[in-house]
Protein backbone atom coordinates (compact mmCIF):
# COMPACT_ATOMS: atom_id res chain seq x y z
CA UNK A 1 0.00 0.00 0.00
CA UNK A 2 1.17 3.50 -0.85
CA UNK A 3 0.38 6.76 0.91
CA UNK A 4 0.96 10.30 -0.29
CA UNK A 5 1.59 13.05 2.24
CA UNK A 6 1.07 16.56 0.79
CA UNK A 7 2.21 19.56 2.84
CA UNK A 8 2.32 23.33 2.30
CA UNK A 9 5.99 24.32 2.11
CA UNK A 10 5.23 28.01 2.67
CA UNK A 11 3.83 27.47 6.17
CA UNK A 12 6.37 25.16 7.80
CA UNK A 13 6.63 25.36 11.56
CA UNK A 14 7.91 23.24 14.41
CA UNK A 15 4.37 21.96 14.91
CA UNK A 16 3.89 21.01 11.25
CA UNK A 17 7.30 19.33 10.92
CA UNK A 18 6.67 17.28 14.08
CA UNK A 19 3.26 16.28 12.74
CA UNK A 20 4.69 15.36 9.34
CA UNK A 21 7.39 13.11 10.81
CA UNK A 22 4.96 11.43 13.24
CA UNK A 23 2.46 10.81 10.44
CA UNK A 24 5.13 9.25 8.23
CA UNK A 25 6.17 6.89 11.05
CA UNK A 26 2.55 6.02 11.84
CA UNK A 27 1.75 5.23 8.21
CA UNK A 28 4.91 3.15 7.86
CA UNK A 29 3.94 1.23 11.01
CA UNK A 30 0.56 0.55 9.36
CA UNK A 31 2.33 -0.95 6.34
CA UNK A 32 2.28 2.01 3.95
CA UNK A 33 5.12 3.12 1.70
CA UNK A 34 5.06 6.90 2.23
CA UNK A 35 5.85 9.51 -0.41
CA UNK A 36 6.02 13.10 0.80
CA UNK A 37 5.51 16.17 -1.38
CA UNK A 38 5.97 19.75 -0.19
CA UNK A 39 4.14 22.19 -2.44
CA UNK A 40 4.81 25.92 -2.61
CA UNK A 41 2.32 28.49 -3.87
CA UNK A 42 4.47 29.24 -6.94
CA UNK A 43 4.29 25.58 -8.03
CA UNK A 44 0.52 25.18 -7.93
CA UNK A 45 -2.10 26.68 -10.22
CA UNK A 46 -5.67 27.05 -9.05
CA UNK A 47 -8.36 25.01 -10.80
CA UNK A 48 -9.64 26.90 -13.85
CA UNK A 49 -12.97 25.08 -13.81
CA UNK A 50 -12.60 24.30 -17.51
CA UNK A 51 -13.62 20.63 -17.02
CA UNK A 52 -11.25 19.57 -19.81
CA UNK A 53 -9.74 17.07 -17.37
CA UNK A 54 -13.12 15.32 -17.39
CA UNK A 55 -14.12 15.76 -21.03
CA UNK A 56 -11.35 16.20 -23.59
CA UNK A 57 -8.40 14.52 -21.89
CA UNK A 58 -9.55 12.62 -18.78
CA UNK A 59 -7.13 12.76 -15.86
CA UNK A 60 -4.89 15.36 -17.51
CA UNK A 61 -5.07 18.98 -16.33
CA UNK A 62 -4.39 21.89 -18.67
CA UNK A 63 -2.20 23.42 -15.96
CA UNK A 64 1.19 21.76 -16.28
CA UNK A 65 2.41 22.06 -12.71
CA UNK A 66 3.33 19.91 -9.71
CA UNK A 67 -0.31 19.02 -9.03
CA UNK A 68 -0.74 17.66 -12.55
CA UNK A 69 2.24 15.35 -11.98
CA UNK A 70 0.69 14.09 -8.73
CA UNK A 71 -2.65 13.49 -10.48
CA UNK A 72 -0.98 11.17 -12.98
CA UNK A 73 -0.08 8.80 -10.13
CA UNK A 74 -3.13 9.18 -7.87
CA UNK A 75 -4.41 5.65 -8.54
CA UNK A 76 -1.21 4.27 -7.02
CA UNK A 77 -2.12 5.63 -3.56
CA UNK A 78 -4.38 3.96 -1.03
CA UNK A 79 -4.24 7.02 1.21
CA UNK A 80 -3.60 10.74 0.85
CA UNK A 81 -2.83 12.95 3.85
CA UNK A 82 -2.98 16.73 3.48
CA UNK A 83 -1.17 18.99 5.98
CA UNK A 84 -2.29 22.59 5.86
CA UNK A 85 -2.27 25.62 8.09
CA UNK A 86 -5.75 26.67 9.18
CA UNK A 87 -6.39 30.14 7.78
CA UNK A 88 -9.69 31.63 8.93
CA UNK A 89 -11.16 28.14 9.16
CA UNK A 90 -9.93 27.09 5.70
CA UNK A 91 -6.94 25.20 4.28
CA UNK A 92 -4.22 27.20 2.55
CA UNK A 93 -4.82 28.02 -1.10
CA UNK A 94 -1.93 25.74 -2.08
CA UNK A 95 -3.33 22.65 -0.37
CA UNK A 96 -6.90 23.54 -1.37
CA UNK A 97 -5.80 23.65 -5.02
CA UNK A 98 -4.20 20.21 -4.68
CA UNK A 99 -7.38 18.81 -3.12
CA UNK A 100 -9.69 20.49 -5.64
CA UNK A 101 -7.68 19.26 -8.59
CA UNK A 102 -7.96 15.59 -7.69
CA UNK A 103 -4.78 14.54 -5.90
CA UNK A 104 -6.59 12.52 -3.26
CA UNK A 105 -6.89 8.77 -3.01
CA UNK A 106 -10.50 7.67 -3.42
CA UNK A 107 -9.99 5.12 -0.65
CA UNK A 108 -8.76 7.20 2.30
CA UNK A 109 -8.13 10.93 2.64
CA UNK A 110 -7.04 12.68 5.80
CA UNK A 111 -7.00 16.48 6.00
CA UNK A 112 -5.11 17.88 8.97
CA UNK A 113 -5.07 21.56 9.77
CA UNK A 114 -2.47 22.97 12.12
CA UNK A 115 -1.70 26.16 14.00
CA UNK A 116 -0.92 27.03 17.57
CA UNK A 117 -3.35 29.97 17.72
CA UNK A 118 -6.52 28.28 16.40
CA UNK A 119 -9.58 28.91 18.57
CA UNK A 120 -12.47 26.46 19.01
CA UNK A 121 -14.71 28.19 16.45
CA UNK A 122 -12.00 28.18 13.76
CA UNK A 123 -11.28 24.51 14.53
CA UNK A 124 -14.95 23.62 14.18
CA UNK A 125 -15.27 25.59 10.93
CA UNK A 126 -12.25 23.80 9.43
CA UNK A 127 -13.54 20.34 10.34
CA UNK A 128 -17.10 21.09 9.15
CA UNK A 129 -15.99 22.60 5.84
CA UNK A 130 -13.54 19.79 5.17
CA UNK A 131 -16.08 17.06 5.93
CA UNK A 132 -18.69 18.68 3.70
CA UNK A 133 -16.39 19.57 0.83
CA UNK A 134 -14.41 16.33 0.69
CA UNK A 135 -17.07 13.87 1.71
CA UNK A 136 -20.66 13.99 2.85
CA UNK A 137 -21.86 16.92 0.75
CA UNK A 138 -19.68 16.52 -2.32
CA UNK A 139 -22.29 17.23 -5.00
CA UNK A 140 -19.83 17.01 -7.89
CA UNK A 141 -18.54 13.52 -7.04
CA UNK A 142 -21.02 12.01 -4.55
CA UNK A 143 -19.74 8.85 -2.91
CA UNK A 144 -16.46 8.99 -4.80
CA UNK A 145 -14.26 9.04 -1.71
CA UNK A 146 -14.59 5.98 0.53
CA UNK A 147 -13.39 7.69 3.71
CA UNK A 148 -12.45 11.29 4.53
CA UNK A 149 -11.29 12.36 7.97
CA UNK A 150 -10.46 15.83 9.26
CA UNK A 151 -8.39 16.83 12.27
CA UNK A 152 -6.87 19.98 13.73
CA UNK A 153 -3.60 20.13 15.64
CA UNK A 154 -2.85 23.01 17.98
CA UNK A 155 -0.03 21.33 19.92
CA UNK A 156 2.48 18.49 19.94
CA UNK A 157 0.03 16.55 22.16
CA UNK A 158 -2.63 16.91 19.44
CA UNK A 159 -0.12 15.49 16.94
CA UNK A 160 0.17 12.35 19.03
CA UNK A 161 -3.61 12.09 19.43
CA UNK A 162 -4.13 12.38 15.67
CA UNK A 163 -1.63 9.61 14.99
CA UNK A 164 -3.35 7.38 17.53
CA UNK A 165 -6.73 8.07 15.89
CA UNK A 166 -5.30 7.10 12.50
CA UNK A 167 -4.00 3.84 13.96
CA UNK A 168 -7.58 3.02 15.09
CA UNK A 169 -9.15 4.05 11.75
CA UNK A 170 -10.84 1.26 9.79
CA UNK A 171 -8.49 1.89 6.88
CA UNK A 172 -5.42 2.33 9.08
Amino acid sequence: MNALLIADRDFRSGLSEDLKSRLARTLEDLGYQVESVDLGRNEVAQCLGCLLCLTRHPGECVSKDAVNEIRKKVKEYSATIYLTPVLFGHPSSTVAAAMNRGTGSHRWQVVIGFGEDIDDEERSTFIDLTAKHRGRADIVHPGMDERVEAFVSRSMDDNGDICQALRRSPLG
